[in-house]
């Protein structure tokens, strides 16, 4: 008897053994499907390569989440329907822009607090104009500022556009790898 519960013991040991390496096996399979499918964010809920109509639908469902976002105290930025760029049907871009005309000192205040938003949640500036805080004073066919946040995986670029007495500031959000081979050429 005692042979006959040995015998079944060392055979659930096995048993045992066996189900680990199938589970370990399992979980490791898993998480690689995971990393090779892993979504690449841009902003939000929106992440690079998604399906253009999906993105079209989060719009249109955080309709008033999107247009209401602060990038620093006192700055109010809106995701629009033109906001979404996309390439063969999947999202590349996003960019926003603030929800109204800014005289040329509010938005060289929301050049400077949206500056600092960024730089305290992590990004790094790469790209600064000389004259990056005057809208006036931006060259116009170079970015006013651009960040990198800490991961390289997100680029973000700042634009003072207007004439006069009304600007917008857009804001743009780009895949890090994406842009990087737009730059090179390669893309």
């Amino acid at each position: 008897m005692q042979f006959i519960k040995l015998t079944y013991l060392c055979k659930t040991i096995k048993d045992q053994k066996e189900m680990k390496k199938r589970y370990y096996s399992f979980v490791v399979f898993i998480l690689f499907c995971l990393a090779g499918n892993a979504q690449e964010m841009l902003f939000d809920d929106f992440y690079f390569k998604m399906d253009f109509f999906e993105a079209k639908k989060i719009l249109k469902s955080n309709k008033k989440k999107l247009t209401n976002l602060a990038l620093g105290k006192g700055t109010v930025y809106a995701v629009r329907k033109r906001s979404l760029v996309s390439e063969e049907n999947k999202l590349i871009s996003i960019n926003l822009w603030s929800k109204k005309n800014l005289t040329v000192k509010e938005a060289e205040k929301y050049l400077v607090i949206s500056r600092k938003f960024f730089e305290n949640n992590n990004y790094n500036t790469v790209y600064a104009q000389e004259n990056w805080s005057n809208p006036i004073l931006v060259k116009k066919n170079l970015p006013c500022i651009r960040f990198v946040d800490k991961d390289k995986t997100i680029v973000v670029e700042f634009d003072p556009r207007g004439q006069g007495d009304a600007y917008n500031i857009f804001v743009t959000y780009y895949n890090y790898d994406w842009f990087l081979k737009k730059a090179r050429g390669e893309e």
